[in-house]
């Protein structure tokens, strides 16, 4: 990693690490840029050149959370893919629960459930009846994700499982 981009890792990290902060505390309406960047120790350009919103920081470390997961989990085998789903996806949104809790706590479910419909309905094929299969997919998920979310991210049924073929899972689950 060269100089430039340690450096450009470092402001991305201070602001994402300095707004969860914020927000820890107040709400994201009340955040403004200039205390933002204040905090993260980064200047007002460093943030424009990266984001246009505060929103931004957030999608973008929910993107960063799932990216990884989902690179490795999608080379399962079906049957593994399947059976492990659930789990292995709510883990993963478990091990960023701060992220995921102080979205709820700032009423922006939003970007969460733009995040799954992004995921799911951006691989398509784009023919009408995959995108409305996918859009139909990420809103059951989205569903299901955000009452586990206001639960508590406790348990999940054991019993709920996905069943499918490779197709279902190259169709259905595929996320990006």
């Amino acid at each position: 990693m060269t100089r430039t981009n340690e450096a450009h890792t470092l402001v991305l990290e201070s602001l994402t690490e300095a707004l969860l902060q914020l927000m820890e505390h107040k709400p994201l309406r009340e955040i403004s840029i200039s205390e933002l960047c204040q905090k993260a120790g980064v200047s007002r350009v460093s943030f424009y050149r990266n984001y246009s919103s505060m929103d931004d920081i957030l999608i973008q470390q929910l993107n960063r959370c799932t990216d990884a997961w989902w690179g490795t989990f999608s080379q399962k085998e079906p049957d593994d893919f399947f059976r492990e789903f659930w789990s292995s996806l709510l883990g993963e949104y478990r091990k960023n629960e701060r992220l995921i809790r102080l979205l709820y706590k700032n009423d922006l479910s939003y970007i969460l459930m733009e995040h799954i419909r992004e995921c799911v309905c951006n691989s398509g094929t784009g023919e009408e009846l995959d995108s409305y299969v996918r859009s139909a997919l990420a809103g059951a998920l989205f569903g299901l994700v955000n009452e586990w979310i206001k639960r508590g991210m406790g348990s999940f049924p054991d019993n709920f499982r996905l069943t499918g073929t490779e197709q279902g899972q190259q169709l259905g689950l595929v996320f990006y």
